[in-house]
C-alpha cells in the first residue's frame, strides 16, 4: 500500500458535478449550433480558457471577432453582435454586468468558486476542463451535438 504523509495544511480543490457539467456543455453547444446555423456574429473576449477548441475551424458559419476590446467595443456590442463569448471571465465580468446580449463564459470551477459574481453575469456557462476526464466529456458532447451538421 502507498501511504503519503499530508502536511498540516488542508488543500482545497473545487470540482464541478459531472452531471451539471454535462448539462452546461449540452446547453452551450446547442446554442453555438444555432448560432452557426443562423450565421451569427460572435465577439470573443480574452484568450485565457481556450482549452483546445478550434473556434474558427469547428464553427465555420460563425463570424468570430477577436481584437482589441475596450469598454466602448463592449458597450456597442449589441449593435453588431449576437453573442459574447468570454474566455477570461474574471477580467471582463465588471464590463459585462448589464449588457443586453447573451454572454457565454468559459470558466474553471476554481474561478467560479473564487468569483461567484460570474454567475450573475453569464447566461451560458461553458466549463473549462480541469482534468482529462472533463476534457473527454467535453469532446464527446461537442462531437455529438456539433457532428450532426456533417451527417445532414
Amino acid at each position: 500500500m502507498n501511504f503519503n504523509r499530508i502536511a498540516n495544511k488542508v488543500t482545497n480543490t473545487p470540482i464541478m458535478d459531472p452531471y451539471a457539467m454535462l448539462m452546461h456543455y449540452k446547453r452551450a453547444f446547442n446554442l453555438l449550433q444555432l448560432m452557426k446555423a443562423n450565421r451569427a456574429k460572435v465577439l470573443i473576449l480574452g484568450s485565457k480558457n481556450q482549452f483546445g477548441i478550434d473556434w474558427k475551424g469547428r464553427f465555420e458559419g460563425i463570424d468570430f471577432d477577436t481584437g482589441i476590446v475596450d469598454e466602448r467595443v463592449i458597450s456597442a456590442a449589441p449593435k453588431y453582435y449576437q453573442l459574447i463569448l468570454c474566455m477570461d471571465p474574471v477580467l471582463y465580468c465588471k464590463s459585462l454586468k448589464n449588457i443586453s446580449l447573451p454572454v457565454m463564459m468559459c470558466a474553471t470551477a476554481r474561478e467560479i468558486v473564487q468569483h461567484p459574481e460570474l454567475l450573475d453575469v453569464t447566461d451560458y456557462l461553458l466549463p473549462s476542463p480541469s482534468s482529462r476526464h472533463d476534457a473527454a466529456v467535453r469532446h464527446l458532447i461537442a462531437g455529438q451535438i456539433l457532428g450532426k451538421d456533417k451527417e445532414e
